[in-house]
């Protein structure tokens, strides 16, 4: 369908621009189910709809649409720089801001920091939302969601239905808000003047240059003097707002206050006008064979240890399968991610394996298994699975990222590295199934070559110790 007015009233709405965070498939998807179930035949009777800020659609498709997905210590590199400058405030109890707290992982994140290092936290955390911030307040998550959560830090879980509850006690001074980014920013509880620290990691990739512009200075202006803003790694400001200053702290930049500015914005502010100001994608470099003649690429024909089954070579398959429609193939995907985010990968994996010998031509389905193989330590066997899935799908770039790491722990560096050069995140990710591993992905898409620089080693024996410790 075309989407008409909608990308341009969604911007106004909440400053989200669609084309940069994958959400037009989405938004499509929701607006097709809603007409129908409104009974309109017309697009623009349901934009009217939408328009009404008074009216439920808007908060409905807005949380259709964005991508309330995170994880607990989620670049762990960073939040060390974000201790650093808890640690060093001035005395007394600090009032934190994140904006854009999604599932609520952060918001706990930093309040294990702050008992860590000794900081009493006073956190606001918003997002636009509201399933999020309900499961939010609900505190409970998949082992999906704490796998980098560090040994120590475990004694804030305790296993719940079939997931791990945040302790009650950490939540004491962390209070979840709903709140758009294109509204004045809320009060601090201090009376230090603003907030000491403004957190908004992976949430500005989603928003056009100029909305995205806007809200760094209402940032700006709701800091204390001293106050820092910290925005993701691949969030990049060239030209900070007025009266704040790039500065170095541990690996990272920050956003330090250096000067006074007016007080935070008044109710019923509607924005600055748009400077030159802009957070553009990270830079990534384009790399494919038909340019490069210097970087191989493995194919079906060339890469021996590259075994994708077929009626013909592996007996396990009968000669002549019966045919299995488009849907069967998507609720057996469904079927296998429910098994890998509950955590019982070797049962995912089970899932998978049979896909993979009732599809052998179907990338997404090698791409999942190859990384059910990773996460339960078959470092190996995964490397065969996502080698099959990039030479049947070259822009499956999942699979590039989950290679290389398998690689690296197969003690392959130089592979490894290569492979993460190959990565191109740029290309277009189309998979038919629903996974909180696909939403990660997604999530992660745009801050993706730095992360996978970094990474060196799967960190996702935080859910294992704490069973191994039953």
């Amino acid at each position: 369908m075309t989407l008409g007015m909608l990308p341009q009233l969604i911007e106004k709405i909440a400053g989200l621009a669609l084309e940069r965070g994958g959400m037009s498939t989405a938004l499509e998807r929701f607006v097709t189910g809603r007409m129908t179930r409104l009974n309109l035949t017309r697009l623009e009777d349901y934009t009217a709809l939408l328009a009404d800020p008074a009216g439920a659609e808007q908060r409905l498709l807005i949380d259709a649409i964005t991508v309330p997905h995170t994880w607990f210590y989620r670049d762990a590199e960073q939040l060390q720089t974000i201790a650093g400058i808890l640690a060093e405030a001035p005395p007394g109890p600090l009032a934190v801001w994140i904006a854009g707290c999604a599932s609520g992982e952060e918001a706990y994140t930093l309040a294990m920091i702050g008992r860590r290092i000794g900081r009493e936290l006073n956190v606001l955390a918003t997002d636009i939302n509201e399933d999020a911030l309900k499961a939010a307040g609900r505190g409970v998550y998949s082992a999906l969601a704490i796998r980098d959560v560090p040994v120590a830090e475990m004694r804030w879980f305790s296993e719940h239905e079939g997931g791990f509850a945040i302790d009650r006690a950490l939540c004491t001074n962390v209070r979840f808000v709903r709140h758009n980014l294109v509204d004045p920013p809320p009060q601090p509880p201090s009376a230090r003047g603003g907030w000491d620290l403004v957190v908004c990691r992976n949430v500005l990739i989603y928003f056009s240059p100029g909305s995205a512009a806007r809200v760094l200075e209402r940032f700006a202006r709701s800091l204390r003097d001293g106050g820092s803003l910290v925005v993701g790694g691949s969030e990049v400001v060239f030209e900070p707002p007025h009266g704040l200053k790039l500065v170095a702290s541990g690996t990272r930049l920050v956003l330090r206050r250096m000067s006074s500015l007016p007080a935070a914005a008044p109710a019923g502010f509607s924005g600055l006008p748009p400077r030159a100001t802009s957070v553009p994608d990270l830079m990534i470099r384009r790399v494919s064979p038909a340019t490069d003649p210097a970087i191989p690429r493995p194919s079906l024909a060339t890469d021996p240890a590259i075994r994708i089954p077929s009626p013909v070579t592996d007996p396990a398959i009968p000669r002549d399968p019966p045919p299995v429609r488009d849907e069967d193939l998507v609720t057996a995907l469904n079927r296998g991610h429910a098994r890998f985010e509950a955590g019982e990968h070797i049962a995912a994996i089970a899932v998978f394996a049979e896909l993979a010998r009732q599809y052998p031509s179907v990338a997404e389905v090698w791409l999942f298994l190859g990384i059910a193989r990773y996460v339960s330590g078959e470092a190996k066997t995964a490397a065969t699975a996502l080698r099959a899935s990039l030479c049947l799908d070259p822009a499956m770039w999942p699979a590039g990222f989950y290679l290389a790491r398998a690689y690296e722990r197969l003690g392959r560096h130089a592979d490894a590295r290569q492979q993460y050069d190959l990565i191109a995140v740029d290309n277009p990710l189309v998979l038919q199934s629903s996974s909180a591993l696909f939403n990660e992905l997604r999530a992660l898409r745009h801050d993706f070559r730095s992360a996978a620089r970094r990474a060196t080693a799967d960190r996702s024996g935080g859910a294992r110790a704490l069973k191994s410790k039953k």
